[in-house]
């Protein structure tokens, strides 16, 4: 063999192996860029299609979203760490799942968006969503389905969030209570106009609780403050409600009711200006006043002496003691459940707060209703509000009784229809046994 033949099949041989070797280092770094979302996941049995999907720290996305005033279709460019995700639905054999429908698609995703607190902007030929996330921002996904392939083109931008600085941590709390004898607070916000918690603003009351349960001698005023936006008295009745609702949620985690005095101010101590968003939205806030053991029972005095009787609250409920369900609950651990509470309200809103055996806690609100006139009497129990469009799908529907030694059951059913009996061995994870706390 000639010289000449031998550096040419020497030069090949060694181009190949660089060839190799290049292409082996492409698709280990694609590898990597490649990576799921943490917070959206597919329909189950979807597998990732890694060649098809990629990666960004920073991009922008075109989302479409319906405009609340027009009902027409519009773009909103959004910007952030950017996800690019196609899934296919297999089966364990390998081949595609094909008898999926695109609302089966769609449902799944938005009732997933919904219990965690999220938005539907659009739906058409794709579905627009919006979740919101524990540093305060945004995560916006657009879902586009091929039902005939089984698969589901994810795109997703993780939008940023505001600073943590607006969220205090035990610490911060007690320094600035030392100091100040107050702390106001911008990380715990409600839905617009009602006195709903937002779940992003759990973290900021857990660091409450945290701070209430190291310093079991500190008492506070809980208050709430509102913009000018609308009339007096009804600022002064929303103001007064949220620092309610704070205020119980602390009562779920064992805070001794004793040691807060909830009070709305209304639009009365602006921090800002009422003429800017920026001023109205610094008002819009609640505030922590570190008070007196002996404020805080006179308060409490005063508030039970203005209070109606027990039985007047029950009658205007519409139910009789003490077979009310209105009132806080301690639920009995199960399999699924280490401990947890619920609170039925007196206007037909309720908070849930689970704490499962794995250590994830887990809190619902929403309405209630109740029929009576069934029986076993039946309980709708709505994240958050019954009767809306699509509510069918985020609604526990069960039956309740009340038990002789005087505890609560409840009994869900799994198929989303109303269970007929009390039957033994219900599915696990189905049924809430709880007693009364106050």
């Amino acid at each position: 063999m000639s010289l000449l033949k031998h550096r040419t099949l020497f030069f090949l041989f060694f181009m190949t192996i660089i060839l190799s070797f290049s292409i082996s280092i492409e698709d280990t770094a694609l590898a990597k860029v490649v990576k799921e979302h943490p917070l959206i996941r597919p329909f189950p049995g979807s597998v990732l299609a890694k060649n098809m999907s990629g990666y960004q720290k920073f991009e922008a996305f075109d989302f479409y979203v319906t405009n609340e005033q027009t009902k027409k279709r519009e773009k909103k460019k959004v910007k952030g760490e950017y996800y690019k995700l196609l899934y296919e639905v297999r089966n364990s054999s390998g081949g595609r799942v094909k008898d999926i429908s695109r609302l089966e698609f769609y449902e799944n995703y938005k009732n997933a968006a919904i219990e965690k607190g999220g938005k539907i902007l659009y739906e058409g030929g794709v579905l627009t969503f919006t979740i919101p996330r524990d540093d305060g921002g945004k995560t916006w996904c657009q879902l586009e389905v091929n039902a005939g392939l089984g698969q589901q083109y994810l795109r997703i931008i993780d939008e940023k969030g505001m600073k943590q600085s607006m969220t205090f941590g035990p610490k911060e709390l007690k320094a600035a209570l030392d100091k100040d004898g107050k702390v106001i607070l911008y990380g715990i916000l409600f839905d617009l106009d009602k006195a709903f918690l937002k779940p992003e603003s759990v973290k900021q009351l857990m660091h409450i609780v945290t701070l209430m349960q190291i310093y079991q001698d500190l008492y506070l005023e809980v208050q709430g403050h509102t913009d000018n936006q609308g009339p007096d008295e009804y600022n002064m009745t929303l103001s007064d409600k949220r620092a309610n609702t704070v205020c119980l949620f602390l009562e779920l985690f064992g805070i001794n009711s004793g040691r807060l005095i909830p009070r709305g101010y209304g639009e009365t101590m602006p921090v800002a200006t009422n003429d800017t968003k920026e001023g109205r939205a610094k008002n819009r806030r609640v505030e922590l006043v570190k008070i007196t053991p002996g404020q805080a029972a006179s308060s409490q005095s005063r508030v039970q002496s203005a209070s109606p009787s027990p039985a007047a609250v029950s009658k205007r409920a519409g139910n009789v003691p003490p077979s009310s369900i209105i009132g806080k609950w301690q639920m009995t651990p199960t399999k699924r459940v280490k401990t947890g509470y619920m609170t039925f309200f007196d206007n037909n809103t309720y908070f849930m707060v689970e704490v499962l055996q794995d250590g994830d806690r887990v809190s619902k609100k929403g309405e209630y209703k109740i029929n009576k006139q069934t029986s076993p009497p039946r309980i709708d129990i709505c994240l958050m509000q019954c009767g809306l469009p699509g509510s069918e799908y985020t609604t526990s529907f069960g039956i309740f009784r009340f038990l002789p030694d005087g505890k609560l059951e409840i009994r869900l059913s799994p198929q989303a229809k109303y269970p007929s009996a009390f039957k033994e061995d219900p599915p696990d994870g189905y049924t809430m046994v709880m007693r009364r706390v106050n």
